[in-house]
Order: structure tokens, then sequence, then C-alpha cells
């Protein structure tokens, strides 16, 4: 009796990508059947690895960056994601609102003061479509005239004079912030109070899974990870087991550093953010494949197949569930090869095949 066995190239269950054959299980040269009977597979074009789909945390430290500026009664706070104008809290009437900048509001913004923190002022005033040009650092009549139609549509005095406290600095946003314990409704504050705080320095990438999946993971496993329109790979740096018995591996880029390299600005400026993630325990082979059992090996260690013309060498560039991507000349798509049976009863000419899917 003869079998042909055809494979179907699907993506495996479980995270498994393989081809499909209707064989049992098999190494790399083993293969089992009844007695007499002869078996044979065909070459076709499939794929092997094996990823695991988990998700990755990243992780940035919230720490203080902007003092209360204003003396008075809190009457309102704000907390939560924000973006540049945002208002996070209130004293007596006055509202403070975040602007991205990289160095904190010193002074009283008026006519005639230049620096970055002026920068900053225009660059909120163009964002908000009071001011026209570029931000130049010189606050002139141009700035002074956007300040006042800024103030009036925020009902506030028409003063174009931007005091001190009344724009807190907050180096990547939109972000999410909270503010300081003194920063409450009903607090008398006077100054220099812890005010607004929010994620800021370097991003840490982290793995956390159960002692399960970590026994699947090895160390020199790749993690593919997705954020939006990014794309990022890690590689395991370190681990450690936390409290509640999960295993932490810790991910950094392949050349260390932070993973999301020179793109840590597309990621949301929050304490934690939650990347989509592979986690790549086999690399994926691509290319000519046959049932595992197929491929057959000497004493030397060197692998071939059987076809009906003969021995054809290969060399098995990956396997699993079954399945191998083997490379040797003279494969091509269709051929058939020898899964199990005696090479000796093969038909030359034809016999009693049964065709299999």
């Amino acid at each position: 009796m003869v079998l042909v066995v055809v494979l179907c190239v699907l993506v495996g269950g479980a995270g498994w990508w393989a081809s499909r054959a209707t064989l049992p299980d098999s190494s790399v040269g083993e293969s089992s059947s009844p007695a007499g009977e002869v078996v044979w597979g065909e070459v076709v074009q499939g794929s092997v690895g094996r990823s695991l789909p988990l998700s990755t945390t990243v992780r940035q430290p919230v720490g203080v960056v902007a003092v209360n500026g204003l003396s008075g009664v809190v009457t309102s706070t704000s907390p939560g994601r924000v973006d540049s104008g945002g208002v996070v809290y209130t004293v007596g009437r006055t509202p403070v609102r975040v602007v991205q900048a990289g160095e904190p509001f010193w002074r009283e913004l008026s006519r005639g003061v230049r620096g970055e923190d002026v920068v900053a002022l225009q660059e909120l005033l163009i964002a908000g479509g009071h001011l026209d040009g570029e931000a130049d650092g010189d606050f002139g009549q141009a700035t002074e005239d956007a300040v006042e139609a800024w103030q009036e549509e925020q009902g506030l005095p028409e003063s174009g004079v931007v005091g001190l406290g009344e724009l807190v600095a907050v180096p990547e946003l939109p972000a999410t912030v909270t503010v300081g314990e003194a920063i409450r409704v009903g607090a008398q504050v006077s100054g220099g109070e812890d005010a607004v705080l929010a994620p800021t320095g370097e991003r840490d990438f982290v793995l956390v899974v159960t002692a399960e999946q970590a026994r699947l993971i090895p160390a020199e496993a790749t993690v593919e990870m997705s954020f939006q329109d990014q794309q990022w790979t890690g590689v395991i740096a370190g681990s450690s087991v936390d409290e509640s018995g999960s295993t932490v591996f810790e991910l950094t880029a392949p050349g260390g550093g932070p993973v999301c390299g020179e793109d840590c600005g597309a990621l949301p400026g929050d304490e934690q953010v939650t990347v989509r993630s592979e986690v790549v325990v086999v690399p994926r082979v691509e290319g000519l494949s046959v049932p595992a059992a197929a491929v057959r090996t000497r004493a030397d260690g060197s692998a071939f197949v059987v076809t009906e013309d003969g021995q054809v060498e290969v060399v098995v560039a990956g396997s699993g569930q079954g399945i191998a991507v083997v490379e040797g000349a003279g494969l091509e798509e269709g051929l058939r090869v020898l899964v199990a049976g005696d090479p000796a009863q093969v038909p030359r000419d034809g016999g009693d095949e049964t065709g299999g899917g």
C-alpha cells in the first residue's frame, strides 16, 4: 500500500508557525508506519517557528516637574491627561497652565524680555491661533497683542503680561499629570510647594509573565513590539521575580539603551503604557518544507531525503511540529519525498496510490 501525504501551509495555533501534515509528530530523521506501508510526502512552501503573544509594559518614573508660584487658596484641581495650555489647578481666579518646555518658567513675561521661556510662550500662542510667524524668543508688540487676545479668550484681565506662576513647564506633552499633596481644593498656598508631577526620564521596557510562561522563554529570545505605526525589537537584558511570584524580564534595544531608541516621543507621556508584543521563542524560517520524518541522517551527520530518483542532500534550516524547512539542490515544489517504507517497494511507473490531505 502506498500513501501520498501533502503538506498544507498553515499558521499553527498557540503561537506555532508551521506547515501541517497528516502525520504523527516526529523529529528529524525519525519515521514510523505499519509494516509494508510506503508513505510519500510532497515538497511545499512553508515556514516553522514559534512565538508567544504577550504584552510589554513601558514604565517611566514620575517626578516633580514644577513648583507653585502663586499665593492664595486653591479653588480647583484638574489632574489627568493634559496638552499644552491645559489647566491643572487654579489659585483664586488664576488658572495655572502646563506648557511644553525644557526649562522652568522663572520670571514674569512681559514686553521687552527675551529667552527660551518666551519661545515656549510664543509656541503656545501660535498653536492657539493668537500669534503669527515663528517663535523668536523676543517679547515684542506682536507677542503682547497675542497675550491680550489669549487673556480675553480666557475671560481674564487683558494685561498683556503673564505673571510668574501662571505657566508651568512640562518636558513632554500631552502627558498624564498629577498635582502635589499641598495642591488641594481649599488649601492655602504661598509659593514653593510641589505643584505638578509628570512622567519624566528614561523609559523602562519590562515583560511580566507567569512562572509557566517564563519557562517557555529562552534567554536569547527577541521581543517584537508595535505601538501605532512604530515597530521595535527588544532583547532580554536581565530578569527578576516580583513579590507576586511573576517573572519580570528587563528589555533593551539589541545594541543597548531604551527599546524605543530615537522614537520614544511616539509613546504617550504616561507613567505606564502597555505595548503589544510577540516573544520570538524560535525564529521564523521560511522555505521548501517536507515532513520531518522524510529527512534522514547518516552516521557522519549529513542529511538527505529520498525522492523517486534517489537521494538528495539537504540542509535543515529549521524544524517544528513534525515539519522541516530544508535546502538542497534539485528540490522544488511538488517533488515527492519518501516519508516511510522501504525504498525498494517504491513504484516507478504508477501503482496503487492514494492522495492524502
